[in-house]
């Protein structure tokens, strides 16, 4: 897996949120420990900011927060345009193991936390609901190569092994959800004839429900 900055050294590491003070004579900084990532979404859209990648995430915390923390040693990181990652630097993009023009997706992770126990400074423990879920959505272009995906939505009977969402993007956020079904598949009249699909992984007990490709 990831990790999320040097603090972050194993599967077991929670993350710090700090909203940072500009003036510490005037002004407090807050300190929230204990934070676990419970669901998080990266999207982009042909059409928005060039498709510009978007991420946003829901993080939740058993421990008590520091709301008065008069420290000036908490560290930033300023992230520049050469940071950005954009959908056109894919190399290939497939849906139901099929190549297809995509407009737009959101792809999300679900894992609820589960606290228990108590002390003095929050729970004792925190963890992982009984399913981790990752399902996506996408408006692709409804041509020869996607025109059956309607009736491969109401006739599935299995999962699909093999290429089920998948963006080639090396070292710039490519996602590999190699097992998955359709959740849903919709028509959507456009400018041009789309189609709206959403998919869920599948686990084959080999494969990850999710794999993202990042640079080192």
């Amino acid at each position: 897996s990831q990790k999320y900055g040097a603090a972050v050294t194993n599967a077991a590491s929670s993350l710090t949120l700090v909203i940072k003070s500009s003036d510490h004579t005037n002004q407090r900084s807050m300190e929230f420990p204990g934070m676990v990532v419970t669901s998080m979404t990266v999207s982009a859209d042909a059409g928005t900011e060039g498709g510009r990648y978007k991420f946003s995430a829901t993080l939740q915390s058993g421990v008590v927060p520091d709301l008065d923390d008069a420290t000036d040693n908490i560290g930033s990181t300023s992230y520049l345009n050469t940071t950005d990652i954009v959908l056109s630097s894919a190399s290939g993009i497939k849906v139901f193991n099929t190549d297809v023009v995509m407009q737009s997706f959101s792809l999300t992770i679900d894992s609820p936390a589960i606290f228990s126990g108590f002390t003095s400074t929050g729970y004792q423990s925190v963890t992982r609901g009984a399913e981790t879920s990752v399902t996506a959505d996408t408006t692709i272009k409804y041509d020869g190569n996607t025109k059956d995906f309607i009736h491969s939505f109401d006739t599935q009977t299995a999962a699909l092994s093999g290429n089920m969402f998948v963006i080639t993007n090396n070292n710039a956020y490519g996602m590999d959800m190699q097992n998955g079904v359709f959740t849903n598949v919709a028509y959507n009249e456009g400018d041009i004839m789309m189609l709206d699909c959403s998919v869920k992984s599948v686990d084959d007990g080999t494969d990850a429900l999710i794999t993202f490709d990042l640079s080192a």
